[in-house]
């Protein structure tokens, strides 16, 4: 099961997260698209493959539906994730000093709690609908071959 989990504000990162998660089921994979603020973090222990789809909010914070995991994962020095394989894409607007950065702060506490990146963190600007096919492609080719192992 590959559970995709959004952060969003204006509804971009919810909308964004159905399409990928179509395109996953599409594509012989079983997922499941979560709001991350119907979902307790430490739930977290029981995924093994995760998609974080999240904007940024004000002034780098991620959104307020994703605040509470952004906090665990960040503050918990215990959290062991070396179970956990992940994918994290941020939703932003480089007008703004902190493009993505809920996106680039996921991605850095996950890693730092032994979870391992299944790809390179994409930081989409306003037109994400251009920029992350290639990124889904990527993440479809790594999903196939990890099935196949």
């Amino acid at each position: 099961m590959i559970h995709i989990l959004f952060g969003s504000q204006s509804g971009n990162a919810q909308n964004l997260a159905h399409v990928i998660g179509d395109s996953l089921n599409d594509n012989g994979h079983e997922a499941e698209v979560h709001d991350m603020g119907e979902m307790n973090p430490e739930e977290i222990q029981n995924i093994k493959t995760l998609i974080i789809v999240t904007s940024t909010y004000g002034d780098g914070e991620p959104p307020d539906n994703a605040s509470e995991w952004m906090s665990y994962v960040k503050f918990d020095e215990e959290l062991n994730l070396s179970h956990l394989r992940y994918a994290v894409i941020g939703l932003g607007d480089t007008y703004y000093p902190h493009f993505c950065q809920a996106g680039k702060d996921f991605d850095h506490y996950l890693s730092k709690r032994d979870a391992h990146a299944m790809l390179k963190r994409l930081d989409c600007d306003l037109y994400y609908e251009e920029q992350y096919p290639d990124w889904l492609k990527e993440l479809l080719g790594v999903l196939k071959n990890h099935q196949e192992e």
